[in-house]
């Protein structure tokens, strides 16, 4: 099967939390999504193209597979900021849904990371596909979290195998959240994915009515997938974490 590969630089710290995180404690996964990857490349072929090809770029998107080779380091730096959330009601206040709600202030733990070296990206599939995507690839500047940016540091290469080194993420119509047949040495980190039941309706925000009809279930358009990242942790301390990335292996 042929390969798309892009290798992005991160250009400033990366932040993604666990699906089931809460909005008060939210750690940060390590790398980028399978779905926030998918939705990046989406979002950069409307930009690019425009609302009249997303429902085209979303089936070429959908039906490739993809794999990730992540950067050599990862320093995870862990902090306390303010932030504002509503403000509780009364049963009064909640009958009369009163638009101008009172926010307040409140304490929220935040996980911030700095990736050190190249964050590399491969997408497998039809020819036709890969072709369609390599300029959208282009055009990626952010995965997850808008303000983790990252800059494409070459042309898009083709291949004919994936290489080594590469986590290949399960297909999304094979994954069910179970554990990994294989467990290499590493850290499992839980991602999610695009499932088979999404649409293109569910994730077109440019569409405010069809948005409100269509929603993004778990365990139907949005799965969670187990998988092992090529990690290992070699120092912490309090609000610190350093991982490096196991060069030798392979999945």
């Amino acid at each position: 099967m042929p390969w798309i590969i892009a290798r992005y630089q991160p250009t400033s710290l990366f932040s993604l939390k666990h699906g089931d995180a809460t909005s008060t404690g939210a750690k940060s996964l390590l790398v980028p999504t399978p779905f926030a990857i998918r939705m990046a490349l989406l979002d950069a072929a409307i930009r690019t193209e425009g609302i009249a090809a997303g429902q085209s770029a979303f089936e070429r998107i959908k039906s490739l597979q993809l794999a990730l080779r992540p950067p050599a380091h990862a320093a995870v730096t862990s902090t306390f900021v303010k932030v504002l959330k509503p403000a509780r009601e009364d049963k009064d206040e909640k009958k009369r849904k009163n638009p101008d709600q009172k926010m307040q202030q409140t304490i929220a733990f935040r996980e911030y990371v700095h990736l050190a070296g190249e964050l590399a990206l491969a997408f497998g599939g039809h020819p036709d596909a890969l072709a369609a995507v390599e300029p959208w690839l282009r055009q990626v500047n952010y995965f997850g979290k808008r303000g983790s940016f990252y800059q494409l540091l070459a042309p898009p290469e083709q291949a004919d195998a994936l290489p080594a080194g590469f986590l290949h993420f399960p297909p999304a119509q094979a994954s069910s959240g179970g554990l990994p047949r294989r467990f290499p040495l590493g850290l499992i980190q839980r991602v999610d994915e695009w499932g088979q039941a999404l649409t293109f309706d569910a994730v077109n925000i440019y569409n405010c009515a069809q948005k409100r009809a269509q929603k993004i279930e778990l365990g139907k358009e949005r799965l969670r997938v187990n998988v092992i990242l090529a990690y290992e942790l070699i120092r912490a301390s309090r609000g610190m974490a350093l991982y490096r990335r196991f060069e030798a292996q392979a999945h």
